[in-house]
């Protein structure tokens, strides 16, 4: 049996394939199956309730080749202090990803209050390298989840860019069997009239965890206690469930320490510090344990939700072009913008003054569309710099450009509707590190008898 404080242990890395079907790739540093630990037991009961198929990959064995492979599936990292950080460039650029966020990897101590003990400084990690190495990491995800609330804004108020993301605080999570058994538990002794009588404190060679101030406050307030330590986990909310209290005083900020909900779950009375961050927060803050208990039966679902959300996440698409006296020179603008409109959460034409019942065409056509958006930019098309002017009205078209990605073209071009999904999914796999790709484009000279495909595409 594995006990409340296994100790960690080497194994060689392992080959890993990915099979085929999977969809969803979870990477840590360990699993609950190596280390009954917080981190791990959350992500534990989450993969309990993945919907879909998945592998478990540890960190520390990830390599190029399991991202080549990991392409076009969903990743969610958890501890990943054993990973290849030059890894990470590869990984923003490539894949779709959410990060469960357990405490404060910006800091190379993983914990600001440990940063300042150990070095007689505040913690600065967030202006180093590794600090600006991780924001970037997360800033490239789909989503962020947090433990809580307190964790969550100081990491916004380091990298205030993050708050763009979409971030949920989730808190720590439980299988249905764990809250299950510690529902068993209190229950029992409710009926059983147990009498409480000790305290209990967390024992731990962990500076962050606090034990001895923990056993100091028992000792100063008189309190009969029992520190806890190396028991199996079943044994140790069986000693939660019949005490009197639990103190926990950690010396470093703990984002939501799943032993300070399974001592309320269980009835214990509370003695905590503000570096327990989760302990205002609404949910937790209640004296109504079945809504405590409620809670966090709901944030599996709320978890799948979110990631189901990011995998079906459609981009959205402005398609901008611009025209002047098409209709008289034989340009199928018309097809041009509808072809657009297959694809393109919206489209943006700028005419340039057109005199040959083009811009009466178009009005038209947005009368029938709502989501075209129309503009006339007229210029003297007679000008000895005219040609200065194609740019200057395609920029005056991307100016109206609102969606996340815009896509051009010239008003004699068409898309093959085959494509528009193409497109969109182009969109949704854009790399993170690039700004704008050119797409080969075939054209027709005059007719279909005379045909070129660029070599080096341009468009």
């Amino acid at each position: 049996m594995q006990t409340f404080n296994n100790s960690l242990f080497e194994e060689s890395v392992r080959p890993v394939v990915i099979p085929d079907h999977v969809k969803i790739v979870f990477v840590a540093d360990l699993f609950a199956e190596d280390y009954v630990g917080g981190a791990e037991l959350t992500t534990q009961a989450l993969i309990d309730e993945c919907p879909l198929p998945y592998i478990k990959i540890r960190s520390r064995e990830l390599t190029m080749s399991l991202l080549a492979q990991g392409v076009g599936r969903f990743w969610i990292f958890g501890n990943f202090a054993q990973m290849n950080v030059e890894l990470i460039p590869t990984i923003i650029g490539n894949l779709k990803y959410s990060i469960l966020e357990y405490d404060y990897k910006y800091c190379k101590y993983r914990s600001p209050e440990k940063h300042l003990e150990k070095e007689n400084s505040p913690c600065d990690c967030h202006n180093k390298f590794n600090g600006k190495l991780i924001s970037a990491f997360y800033f490239g995800s789909r989503g962020l989840w947090w433990m809580s609330e307190a964790q969550k804004n100081r990491y916004h108020t380091m990298f205030p860019f993050l708050s763009e993301k979409d971030n949920v605080v989730l808190s720590s999570v439980f299988s249905k069997d764990t809250l299950g058994k510690i529902r068993w538990l209190r229950e029992h002794v409710s009926n059983d009239h147990v009498d409480r009588k000790k305290w209990i404190v967390l024992g731990s060679n962990s500076w962050v965890k606090g034990a001895q101030n923990a056993e100091k406050w028992c000792i100063d307030n008189k309190k009969d206690y029992e520190v806890v330590w190396n028991v199996s986990y079943d044994e140790m909310l069986e000693k939660l469930s019949q005490a009197e209290g639990f103190v926990y005083l950690p010396a470093g900020a703990d984002t939501c320490p799943r032993m300070v909900i399974e001592a309320k779950l269980l009835g214990c009375k509370l003695h905590l510090n503000d570096l327990v961050q989760h302990k205002d927060e609404e949910w937790f803050n209640t004296e109504d344990v079945t809504a405590v208990s409620d809670y966090l039966y709901s944030t599996p679902g709320i978890f799948w939700n979110g990631v189901k959300k990011m995998m079906e996440y459609k981009p959205s698409i402005s398609g901008y072009t611009t025209v002047y006296n098409a209709l008289s020179q034989g340009y199928p603008f018309i097809q041009s913008i509808k072809s657009m409109l297959g694809f393109c959460s919206e489209v943006c034409v700028v005419d340039g003054g057109s005199t040959d019942g083009t811009w009466e065409k178009l009005q038209d056509l947005a009368k029938e569309n709502s989501f075209l958006k129309l503009k006339q930019v007229t210029r003297d098309w007679n000008h000895p710099r005219f040609a200065v002017f194609d740019g200057l009205q395609k920029a005056e078209s991307r100016l109206m450009c609102a969606s996340e990605y815009c896509w051009q073209m010239d008003c004699d071009e068409v898309v093959h509707e085959d494509d528009y999904e193409k497109i969109v999914d182009l969109c949704r796999k854009f790399p993170a590190n690039v700004d704008i790709i050119s797409l080969p484009a075939v054209e027709y000279w005059g007719g279909p008898n005379k045909v070129r495909a660029d070599i080096l595409p341009w468009k």
